[in-house]
């Protein structure tokens, strides 16, 4: 669809995206502060000016309350702090008259909430709807049901719920709940790993006008972000700048980080990593929760392909946030740390990756998981075989995906892989992702299984590392004595290079360290004097942020058995 019809509204009718039919003027008015506040970045302040409206209690009609609700959820998704909104929500519902009222109220904390509860208050809402017969409440309802949350619903349930939502949303033929309920469904088929869902992105992504309001502008942004967001990691990068810069015409607020966070993904994952750090630290200077981890995650992507130091941070606190924001960026934020460990010399430095892929499947999730499966790969091959295994039924039929496969199988299939890599890096550099393609390139030099093919792969490897300005992966390159020619020059700010990582005895001390040991029987244990031990234990603590020695186990992921 690329004809000027496709961006118009495909039904005529209200856009406004409220079941609040008759708001009095002074809620009218103070909503208007509210939102003005949180378009400021004041989400916090904006919700006091709710709560002091809610503390009129009996003189506020239920569609007033409506009206609260809706914009106490905007809220939420917009930063407003701590459980003031939920106890707010809760007290609205309560006081509530009607079964459309609660069954909007309800429907407003569905939509700030996540995994179980969004189903939950689905379920709670549709209920309500049902009783009061508003069939567009019923299919939004529905389609919270049949988001692919941790709800315990098998995706061929959820599929019919989203179907039966679509179908309800055009009887009730407004614009804003068929935009919100195609957008359920696109969301739904995309982590179903369907060829259609970008698709269905798109036509979610056109159902609304540009002049909108702040509720119903944020269900167009909501479209247009997950359509890029979708694009992104099916590889459709030019796509995904396309729904970036028309969602950008539309969306407010916190919508300007969240749409420079996508752009960051596509900048990095393009090899334009200037602009990749630029457009992270925009997002990571809203306040919506999850979007400052995202564009954390590009940050910390770009500084392990440029910089010569990685310091420790706290990048393990921003792949949980992420997650719980977009599994699919989570997953992406799990595998740089996992690079950035390995970089850094830590023990375990793949632990978190398998437990991100056993969330895929229990989810079953086709869709998004894939940089996580390829980061294992990388790092800890014998246990990315059992993953892979267990992965094997989950991929997707998008081209990213069936690259990715490619350079996994590849890999594991060690000097039988040359035919996969080369057919993994090479879909990769076809579709403008070069420092994906140049490690897949890289790992095929060391398999070739003849010199004319290491040369290709040598030289790729080097070309598009080089074009990106990726001097972490360029320098491994440049390293690896298994394939050096003399013809590679590890870049100026890789010389030296300095990690703040564990040295090999640093890592043997903090091992021995963390499970108890003391310096004395750390030093017998590894013929070293008792001072070198203690310098050891210290020089770990100064790296990490001087943390306490108990601390250290915790940090590094070390237990008793170690990889």
């Amino acid at each position: 669809m690329t004809d000027n019809a496709s961006e118009r509204p495909l039904l005529s009718g209200s856009s406004h995206a409220s079941f609040a039919e008759n708001v009095s003027a002074t809620v009218q008015e103070q909503l208007r502060v509210a939102e003005l506040a949180a378009l400021r970045g004041r989400a916090d302040l904006g919700f006091d000016t709710l709560r002091t409206l809610l503390a009129e209690g009996p003189r506020l009609a239920d569609d007033d309350r409506i009206a609260l609700a809706e914009m106490a959820s905007m809220l939420t998704r917009w930063g407003a702090p701590g459980p003031g909104p939920w106890a707010l929500l809760d007290e609205l519902a309560a006081a509530c008259h009607t079964p459309r009222a609660r069954g909007a109220v309800f429907l407003a904390q569905a939509r700030a909430a996540r995994g179980k509860a969004m189903a939950e208050y689905g379920t709670r809402a549709l209920f309500e709807f049902t009783a009061a017969g508003d069939v567009g409440g019923q299919a939004l309802a529905l389609s919270r049901m049949s988001f692919p949350a941790d709800a315990g619903l098998s995706p061929s349930y959820r599929r019919e719920l989203a179907r039966r939502a679509l179908s309800l949303a055009k009887r009730s033929g407004k614009p804003w709940i068929i935009a919100l309920v195609a957008g359920m469904l696109a969301a739904g088929e995309t982590y179903q790993g369907r060829k259609r869902a970008p698709g269905r992105w798109r036509q979610a992504a056109s159902l609304l006008p540009a002049d909108l309001d702040a509720v119903t502008g944020e269900i167009a942004s909501l479209n247009y972000v997950n359509w890029a967001l979708t694009c992104v990691y099916v590889g459709d990068y030019s796509t995904a700048l396309e729904a970036v810069a028309r969602g950008r015409v539309v969306g407010r607020g916190p919508w300007v980080n969240k749409f420079a966070a996508v752009e960051a993904l596509v900048r990095h994952r393009t090899g334009d990593l200037n602009a990749a750090r630029e457009q992270a630290a925009v997002a990571m200077a809203g306040a919506a929760p999850g979007i400052r981890e995202i564009g954390s995650a590009v940050a910390a992507a770009v500084t392990f392909e440029t910089a010569r130091r990685l310091e420790h941070d706290d990048l393990e606190a921003v792949v949980t946030v992420a997650y719980a924001t977009s599994p699919p960026c989570g997953a992406s934020a799990a595998a740089t740390l996992a690079y950035i460990r390995h970089a850094r010399r830590e023990p375990r430095p793949a632990r978190g990756l398998p437990q991100i892929l056993r969330k895929a499947r229990d989810a079953e999730h086709h869709f998004g998981w894939e940089d996580a499966l390829l980061a294992l790969t990388e790092i800890a091959p014998d246990a990315a075989r059992d993953e892979a295994a267990a992965m094997s039924r989950f991929w997707s039929p998008h081209p990213r995906a069936a690259a990715i496969r490619s350079v996994v199988e590849g890999r594991l299939a060690g000097k039988r892989g040359w035919a996969s890599l080369i057919e993994g890096a090479d879909a990769l550099a076809d579709m403008d992702e070069p420092i994906t393609a140049g490690r897949a390139y890289h790992a095929a030099a060391k398999v070739a299984p003849f010199p004319p093919g290491r040369a290709h792969a040598l030289d790729r490897a080097a070309e598009l590392l080089t074009s990106a300005g990726a001097d972490r992966s360029l320098a491994m390159l440049a390293r690896d004595r298994s394939l050096h020619r003399g013809l590679l020059h590890v870049p100026e700010n890789q010389r030296h290079q300095v990690n703040a990582g564990l040295t090999p005895r640093e890592r043997d001390v903090v091992v021995l360290a963390a499970q108890g040991f003391t310096a004395v029987e750390i030093a017998d244990r590894l013929g070293i004097t008792v001072g070198t031990a203690r310098n050891c234990i210290m020089n770990v603590r100064r790296k990490f942020g001087s943390v306490p020695k108990r601390r250290l186990a915790l940090i590094l992921g070390i237990g008793c058995e170690l990889d």
